[in-house]
């Protein structure tokens, strides 16, 4: 059974997350492996194969650290399935480069939950959010997730607020050097900003909005658990529960403006998603309702390949 596996947190289940996650990439990237393929193609693919896969630890890493979730491996399963999910973000360079400077930033926000170096942590956020907004532009709006964070932890001292706003003035003065550097002009910094899209005409694809319906659903199903496990958590522990939760809004409000609809949006997504999943599979009661889900789940990329 796939939850009396998962429900258990040792090698041998991250090595088969490993291998899920990995054969789901090769088969997404298999038409970079054409007969004119080069060295660099082969070490593109192979380098976003392990951004890709240093962002699920990354993930590992903030559950555990953060006591989000128990000592399972579901929220790496769920993060591979849904990831999966959507292959055209696994093609696309910038989503994933993005997505891990926006791990490393989350990193840094749950981190403040310590009162401990706050002035470092908070530039580090910013700095990390500010290079995935280099890569992806819409990547800026999970500012607000440092923003919800200083709220919480950012009462002391008025200083802290202004701290990412130097975060945003270094990254800034730097790709301003970097353009004059190469003799480029305004219009090279012009070209990173993206404008908003509200065109849906994509998801009228069966192949896009299923995984998206499922998502949307199972989200709606599992946001209950999660709010109620955190209205039982500590008071201390709360505030990180309540900023996973911003994070999954501030995801969403991306899938609502990013100019691409092709399901590639929705990779963020899938990072908070994962950790909501895990707390319904770690208190639901039944037996036979996680079984059938969590298979639903890890088939649902396949579907892609029969519609």
């Amino acid at each position: 059974m796939l939850t009396s596996f998962f429900s258990k947190s040792k090698p041998v289940n991250t090595i088969v997350v490993l291998l899920y996650m990995t054969i789901g990439f090769i088969v997404v990237n298999i038409n970079s492996f054409s007969d004119r393929y080069s060295a660099l193609q082969i070490l593109k693919i192979i380098g976003l194969w392990l951004l890709y896969i240093f962002t699920m630890f990354v993930l590992n890493f903030i559950s555990q650290k953060n006591e989000l979730t128990r000592l399972t491996s579901y929220r790496i399963l769920l993060y591979a399935a849904f990831t999966l999910a959507f292959p055209e973000a696994l093609t696309n360079p910038k989503i994933i480069i993005s997505g891990v400077f926006i791990m490393l930033s989350i990193r840094r926000v749950l981190s403040l939950r310590s009162g401990l170096h706050m002035e470092r942590k908070l530039f580090d956020a910013g700095l990390w959010i500010m290079f995935a907004t280099l890569v992806f532009f819409w990547s800026h709006v999970f500012v607000l997730v440092l923003f919800g964070a200083l709220i919480f932890y950012g009462k002391s001292s008025w200083r802290y607020w202004f701290i990412p706003v130097l975060s945003v003035a270094t990254v800034a003065i730097l790709t301003t050097c970097y353009v004059l550097y190469i003799n480029e002009d305004s219009s090279y910094i012009l070209n990173i900003i993206d404008d908003a899209s509200f065109d849906f005409r994509q998801y009228s694809l069966i192949k896009i909005v299923l995984p998206i319906a499922f998502v949307s659903t199972f989200f709606l199903w599992t946001v209950w658990t999660f709010l109620k496990e955190s209205a039982a958590a500590s008071a201390a522990l709360r505030p990180t529960y309540i900023l996973i939760f911003v994070f999954a809004l501030v995801a969403l409000l991306i899938v609502l403006v990013a100019p691409d609809k092709n399901g590639q949006e929705w990779y963020f997504f899938a990072i908070p998603l994962a950790i909501m999943g895990t707390s319904f599979f770690e208190n639901e009661s039944s037996k036979w309702i996680p079984e059938a889900l969590l298979w639903i789940i890890v088939l649902l990329p396949f579907a892609h390949y029969f519609l």
